[in-house]
């Protein structure tokens, strides 16, 4: 049945997380918890906007600016604060250029190969029904997010920084109008367009093992005829 598919599947993906944990030399993924952490301020930014809207106090319109601003320094920040943390990371790279994808991808056949030897003892028209689920599943994921981000993911955070400018040039006549809900809209659909992408090249991943599952599946049907 499709089942066991689906759930060696799900299985693989578990491994790639623990294995993405394991491989990060930051300490307790420091890395992803940061993106958490700017994100958590421009969130608290909205939330204390709308307290500003409904009571109009002075207080809460400079905390939520300020938390929003915040936000923004740490992530046009990010790259510089990740060259200190990893700088002897960056040092090796630069040695070998080669080295950190050759060590991901021998960390990676390591189980990779043990999820392909299984699927291919399961019945091949059940592993071209699932690829062709997950690939429709993929597909209408990537329609769905297009529609959401749009091409904000490749402009990237720009319009909103230069919307956040905009409205700080009056700061004490500042209100939320549409140029400043764009600084706090922007960072959120960016975050969501790269979560997604996140998840999109790992199901893109997860189709190749099936393919390559069915593959030897034919080649070992093709050899016994």
């Amino acid at each position: 049945m499709s089942d066991s598919i689906y759930r060696a599947l799900q299985g693989l993906s578990r491994r790639e997380t623990i294995l993405c944990k394991q491989g990060g030399r930051l300490p307790k993924h420091i890395e992803i918890k940061l993106y958490i952490g700017y994100l958590t301020l421009i969130l608290a930014a909205i939330l204390v906007a709308f307290v500003w809207q409904i009571s109009q106090l002075e207080t809460y319109k400079y905390t939520s600016l300020i938390l929003l601003l915040m936000g923004y320094f740490g992530i046009v920040a990010h790259p510089a604060l990740l060259f200190i943390l990893k700088k002897d990371e960056i040092k090796s790279h630069f040695k070998n250029p080669f080295n950190l994808i050759y060590v991901n991808a021998l960390n990676t056949q390591r189980f990779d190969q043990k999820y392909v030897d299984f699927l291919s003892t399961r019945n091949i028209h059940h592993l071209e029904l699932v690829l062709l689920e997950i690939q429709a599943q993929k597909h209408l994921f990537e329609q769905k997010t297009a529609l959401l981000v749009g091409s904000i993911e490749r402009i990237g955070f720009a319009p909103g920084i230069l919307a956040l400018l905009i409205s700080l040039d009056k700061l004490s006549e500042i209100e939320l109008d549409w140029v400043l809900s764009i600084a706090y809209v922007i960072p959120i659909i960016y975050f969501f367009g790269a979560f997604s992408r996140l998840l999109a090249s790992k199901v893109s991943r997860h189709i190749s093992i099936l393919e390559m599952a069915i593959q030897r599946k034919k080649a070992a049907s093709t050899t016994t005829d």
